[in-house]
């Protein structure tokens, strides 16, 4: 291409884009590595005088009319970014894969810590930012969402969720169960229990297995960074084979995998937010 072609059509995009506003660069996020390219300018709230603390909030905030997106939340100390699932309720969304994703899930602690990945697309929020999430007087709930390669949806929902700080290794706290898809996390039939586990990854080995559960491959993939037991009745950071039990293996494929949160004291008409059987591929 000719650099002067080249030039022109930066400063063509530069005329379409138009500068960064002050509130755009005074926004300083934690977690701004997750942002898709432009992602300032596709964060919804990103003008807004003060940050709620998930997405539920905005989604209350706005009588129930915000739509999915890309928007700015504060936990803690530090606002971040993240995708907030409105039509199933106000759901922070804080992973997402697909079966053949690009986003490497083999990564290492750092990695997982503090997330990896684009928030528009396949990503890990962060171990942190998941513990800051659920960190607060209200209990949260967490939503497991399943689509097989027949767009058919399974769901589960563990009520409280709670991920604890690092000094415990960002170990995993569940509650009681209720969903279409099987209880993979905490009955798992093969006798793997995931509740109460530490987070193990590549470089750090916190699971019961004599080896190392994260690196073990299937198809040439490692695991990825999960809590594991010895090893595993789910795990949702396999990229090339999404792993539910029976709802999800190398048999029954699925194609996406969501995990979201939400307060536990935010309660809709079912019919409203609960997810229809067939989800568009």
């Amino acid at each position: 291409m000719n650099p002067k072609n080249s030039v022109g059509w930066i400063l063509l995009l530069l005329f379409q884009c138009g500068p960064l506003t002050n509130a755009e660069k005074a926004l300083e996020l934690a977690n701004s590595h997750l942002l898709p390219t432009g992602g300032h300018r596709k964060l919804i709230n990103v003008h807004a005088e003060g940050y709620p603390r998930d997405c539920s909030e905005i989604f209350k905030q706005s009588e129930e009319n915000s739509k999915d997106g890309l928007y700015v939340i504060q936990p803690a100390k530090e606002p971040i970014a993240v995708y907030c699932n409105m039509q199933d309720g106000g759901w922070t969304v804080i992973q997402h894969i697909t079966a053949n994703s690009t986003v490497d899930f083999d990564r290492t602690w750092q990695d997982y810590k503090y997330g990896f990945g684009s928030i528009d697309d396949n990503y890990w929020l962060g171990n942190e930012y998941m513990h800051q999430l659920t960190s607060s007087p209200t209990p949260y709930t967490l939503r497991i969402k399943l689509v097989d390669l027949n767009a058919e949806i399974k769901w589960g929902e563990y009520e409280p969720f709670h991920i604890e700080s690092e000094s415990s290794q960002y170990r995993i706290r569940l509650g009681l169960y209720r969903g279409s898809a099987i209880d993979a996390l905490c009955q798992d039939t093969e006798a793997y229990l995931h509740d109460n586990q530490k987070f193990t990854t590549k470089d750090r080995d916190n699971d019961n297995y004599f080896q190392n559960c994260a690196k073990l491959e299937y198809n040439g993939i490692a695991g990825g960074g999960w809590w594991y037991d010895a090893c595993a009745g789910a795990n949702l950071n396999r990229k090339n084979v999404i792993y539910w039990q029976q709802d999800c293996n190398k048999t029954h494929m699925c194609k996406y995998a969501w995990m979201m949160v939400r307060p536990v004291d935010y309660h809709r008409d079912c019919s409203k937010v609960c997810p229809s059987q067939k989800d568009e591929l």
